[in-house]
């Protein structure tokens, strides 16, 4: 199979006799020298910002990046930002494709902060000569021109190319950007950006962008309802929230505060949230440990994660057997109240992978094989392309052919995702 390289032609905007209109009146930039608002040569968008940022900037050849989150306080500030709820879908419906195609993809806050930014590491690295890394702020305000602080500026899709930025340092880049906006207030969150060479202001890049925000927000309505003008998770109500799907397993309170649990403690939680009536101590050993284990160290365990859990709404722990008191819900419950109802679209919204990938504890990986096996089968029965490229975007997934082979079959001609899948089908030997 060979990929569709013309799906990946440039477009006007990296046309040589485009880019040397743009570079002389660049110059004039340099020289301090005010661009005309209606010269034709450059497209009036980027001649408003290039006005602006030379308001604020001055120089193009002295715009500085500016940390705004040090590591410290990254993790955090991920952690409370939506797009950390959907990360799945943004893996599957942007990141992975745009990695194999070698570009980077960076996910920004309302106000142009960089949180994350995925791609092959050698690109990673090119990119941190610009300052284009995790926690530096690319609003308009800081470093002029680019396409992720226009996007929030314009509120639309943008695409700078070269020279078009008014930093000096991002002339070798190119870059296409689009904000999301809240599914129910139409607030912006934050904006999705593919940056790297010429290939990241293609025909397809700006569909592809626009497509992945749409799902976003699609997700977004699926996951949250509105709460004081903000976000909180949908079905929490008044109990906690246990997710171990694909994902570093946590515990929720029904105020918004998350534990980070030790992987036996995901799993009793787990074990206990399946097994509402209840579990004896060692039938518990047996389940988390494939020789058997002791239920001295049973009991050991629920002590600590009782005190873990104590302070979480009304969530207790009896014992004799051992079971849940209070209102629990978690991502396999979800997905499997998804999948029962047939709402293949709801179960891939809350299943972001394998259940608890690191654990040997014999009844958990028989609650994700049951799992793994009920959403592969529905995705390749009554899934459309979307969702089986989401799908394909899991870990668990990447090397399966038959989904893969579903996508091309169901995808249309014209979808960027098809090319994506025909790589990794020739790496697989097809």
């Amino acid at each position: 199979m060979e990929v569709d390289s013309s799906a990946m032609h440039s477009t006007p905007l990296l046309r040589d006799d485009y880019q040397r209109i743009v570079r002389r009146a660049h110059d004039n930039l340099a020289s301090l020298t005010a661009p005309e608002t209606s010269d034709p040569g450059v497209r009036a968008a980027v001649l408003e910002s290039w006005n602006r940022s030379l308001g604020r900037l001055r120089d193009p050849g002295g715009v500085r990046v500016h940390m705004a989150y040090e590591a410290d306080q990254l993790a955090e500030v991920r952690r409370r930002h939506p797009f950390h709820s959907i990360m799945g879908l943004l893996q599957s419906h942007l990141i992975e494709p745009a990695k194999e195609a070698g570009l980077l993809v960076a996910l920004g806050d309302e106000q142009g902060r960089l949180l994350w930014v995925e791609g092959e590491r050698a690109v990673r690295n090119r990119a941190e000569s610009m300052g284009f890394v995790p926690g530096t702020d690319w609003s308009e305000d800081v470093m002029g021109t680019s396409a992720p602080g226009l996007a929030l500026r314009s509120r639309t899709a943008v695409q700078i190319s070269q020279a078009e930025h008014f930093s000096a340092e991002v002339h070798s880049w190119s870059c296409s950007a689009v904000p999301v906006t809240h599914p129910l207030t139409g607030q912006v969150l934050g904006i999705i950006d593919v940056t790297g060479g010429d290939d990241a202001v293609s025909s397809i890049v700006l569909p592809l962008l626009n497509s992945t925000a749409q799902a976003a927000g699609a997700g977004l309505a699926k996951l949250y309802t509105p709460d004081s003008g903000g976000l909180s998770p949908v079905g929490t109500g008044d109990g906690a929230y246990l997710e171990v799907t694909g994902v570093r397993p946590q515990l929720s309170s029904p105020d918004g505060t998350r534990i980070t649990l030790s992987g036996r403690h995901a799993e009793i939680l787990l074990l206990l949230v399946r097994n509402p009536g209840g579990i004896s101590s060692a039938g518990l050993a047996d389940r988390l440990w494939a020789l058997g284990g002791s239920e001295v160290t049973v009991r050991a365990e629920i002590a600590r994660l009782r005190r873990t859990i104590d302070h979480l709404g009304d969530l207790r722990l009896d014992a004799r057997p051992y079971r849940l008191r209070g209102d629990i819900d978690s991502d396999v419950e979800r997905t499997h109240r998804g999948l029962a109802r047939g709402d293949v679209e709801t179960a891939l919204n809350f299943y972001r992978g394998q259940v608890l990938p690191e654990s040997d504890a014999p009844g958990i990986r028989e609650i994700g094989a049951e799992l793994e096996a009920l959403i592969r089968e529905s995705l390749l029965q009554n899934g459309t392309w979307q969702q089986l490229w989401r799908y394909a975007g899991l870990a668990e997934a990447r090397e399966d052919s038959e989904v893969l082979m579903s996508v091309l079959r169901l995808a249309p001609p014209e979808a960027p995702e098809r090319n994506a899948a025909v790589v990794r089908l020739e790496a697989l030997g097809y």
